[in-house]
């Protein structure tokens, strides 16, 4: 399939000024095209000129390109050269769905043709019918064959689409090698956690994705977890004990599992242990960490046991959600209640709806939710709602993006809401906005608004925030941030008190495959703090990458760490 993809692709091309190839006078061997022209010369799809040259800056005539069509076809044949790699109906017969054929069993469709590359072929042969035709091609005869392997291929791809397996593994290491007194990195760990750890230091994350095809309307899909990562630093505390003591946690967990009906009259329907969020303020996730990255976790959603219905009419859609957060694991952004002598109480339901509105690349949307918990808490609030909108409006190349929202807790305690409001603008080479929010005091939205170091702010505090990144060429990149917050309410308990925070970096593609970059932070309050972050990332073929860095930290005057990390991902 790979080399027939080629070779259309580049049949494609000589529509326009042709390359250079190995035995012709013209093109010398270091040319970025020798290896593709080469291949078609061995292949006899082009032989060049009588003087040796292959003329790569001509334009190719409408004949010449036929000439070429007419000996890529053979490949098609019962007969012609026995290429392994190219798609025959004799390859695609040996995986026809016959009697003796067993639906599911595995078939390896590699090396053959895909229903995209013969619509390729068909309409490269529908284009040029007249030129094959004086050629001595039976153009009848040749688009009955693609429509015979076109039916044999989409019945193939369908039978092998209908259970898909991939996953991705991800392992870790971070340590801290020196410091005065050991600072806490910036995900707010330290050496005690590492102690608890037995100063393990190294971490695994290993998912298995699985999508089932029970028909046209009907997928399952399931996501198994293995590894230490999601339990890392599980502090569970009963009584001043640990509750449970640390292991590679081997098992295999269902982080998702769940299945979805599709339906363009009915609407969509999930159901089961799935992936949810509402939007950028509400139930949304932080990044899991400043310094590894894992997908499954970084992208917002979390993992919930429930129903979500979706429909669009036109330019409105709407969508209903009942659920419970799963607290299968440690998790410390999960959503609890405060009981009566302050212990954490899990939310037992999450139900609402969301409507939203599209004008062109604009969307409104207005959303409601409510949370409980399993039982009443006395004098505590058990059942909170939330409501409010989000705003997204571009405009050319600028754009306005925001939302407000509310919270409004029972038992009579004080609403509180917050809203965001940002005007960005964005090209090829400049992308900038510039912000201001407003955290009441007492909002509690599940998503986390902000972090500045190891600091993390939920509610009471405002002001203004500024993010930038300039592309000088498509390997060289500056970035920058710069957030200045007070306190909402002075007489309230307070994260932010006056911080200001920057941050800097540098990004330079040295290759292809590798990507340095620096970066210096800091955040300034009644002290002053400072990182300089140092990190090398390369590719390692197309489905795996390597992540090293070092970081310089020092919390006031007072604590300074010397850290390490790396990451290895593989996705397959």
């Amino acid at each position: 399939m790979k080399k027939l993809i080629m070779v259309i692709a580049i049949v494609f091309a000589l529509a326009a000024p042709m390359f250079a190839q190995s035995t012709f006078s013209d093109v010398p061997r270091d040319h970025w095209a020798y290896d593709a022209v080469s291949e078609l010369e061995s292949l006899g799809l082009v032989i060049g000129y009588p003087d040796g040259e292959f003329k790569g800056k001509r334009t190719m005539t409408r004949y010449e390109f036929a000439v070429v069509l007419c000996r890529l076809l053979p490949f098609l044949g019962e007969d012609g050269t026995d290429v392994s790699g190219f798609a025959r109906k004799s390859d695609l017969d040996k995986y026809m769905l016959k009697d003796d054929y067993k639906p599911g069993t595995e078939a390896d469709l590699s090396g053959l043709a895909t229903a995209d590359a013969l619509n390729k072929i068909q309409a490269l042969a529908d284009e040029f019918a007249s030129e094959l035709a004086a050629l001595g091609v039976d153009v009848n005869v040749l688009k009955a064959d693609v429509a015979a392997l076109k039916s044999r291929v989409a019945a193939l791809e369908d039978e092998q689409a209908r259970v898909k397996i991939t996953g991705a593994a991800n392992f870790m290491v971070k340590d801290v090698i020196s410091g005065d007194e050991p600072a806490m990195d910036i995900d707010g760990y330290n050496d005690i956690w590492h102690l608890a750890k037995r100063k393990q230091s190294f971490f695994k994350d290993v998912q298995l994705d699985i999508k089932g095809r029970v028909n046209d309307k009907i997928n399952l899909y399931t996501t198994l977890v293995m590894g230490d990562w999601a339990n890392k630093n599980n502090f569970n505390v009963d009584n001043n004990t640990i509750e449970r003591t640390f292991s590679s946690l081997s098992d295999i967990t269902p982080y998702y599992m769940y299945a979805v009906s599709s339906d363009e009259k009915w609407g969509d329907i999930r159901i089961g242990r799935m992936p949810f969020q509402i939007n950028n303020y509400l139930f949304k996730r932080y990044k899991e960490s400043s310094y590894f990255d894992i997908d499954r976790l970084d992208d917002g959603n979390f993992s919930v046991e429930g129903y979500e219905y979706a429909k669009s009419f036109g330019a409105v859609d709407v969508k209903f959600w009942g659920n419970r957060p799963v607290y299968d694991w440690y998790d410390w952004q999960l959503p609890y209640f405060t009981g009566v002598e302050g212990e954490p109480v899990k939310v037992s339901v999450n139900l609402g709806g969301q409507v939203g509105f599209n004008f062109g690349d604009a969307r409104i949307t207005a959303v409601y939710t409510k949370m409980a918990a399993p039982e009443r808490i006395k004098k505590m609030v058990d059942k909170p709602e939330f409501y409010g909108a989000t705003l997204y409006v571009p405009f050319g190349q600028f754009y306005v993006d925001g939302g407000w929202m509310q919270y409004k807790p029972n038992k009579g305690y004080s609403k509180a809401s917050m809203w965001d409001a940002k005007l960005g603008f964005a090209n090829d080479k400049l992308d900038i906005s510039a912000g201001y929010k407003n955290i009441e005091s007492g909002y509690y939205g599940v998503a986390i608004q902000d972090k500045i170091f190891d600091t993390y702010a939920g509610d009471n505090y405002k002001g203004f925030y500024v993010d930038a990144a300039y592309n000088f060429t498509d390997a060289f990149k500056v970035y920058g941030t710069y957030k200045n917050y007070k306190p909402e309410d002075d007489n309230m308990p307070i994260f932010f008190d006056d911080m200001k925070y920057m941050k800097a970096g540098i990004s330079y593609d040295v290759s292809a495959l590798d990507n340095v970059f620096v970066e210096y932070e800091q955040a300034k309050d009644v002290y002053k703090d400072d990182a300089i972050t140092v990190g090398w990332n390369r590719k390692v073929g197309q489905n795996a990458k390597i992540k090293m860095m070092y970081q310089y930290l020092k919390y006031e005057d007072l604590e300074k760490t010397h850290l390490v990390a790396g990451q290895l991902s593989v996705n397959f």
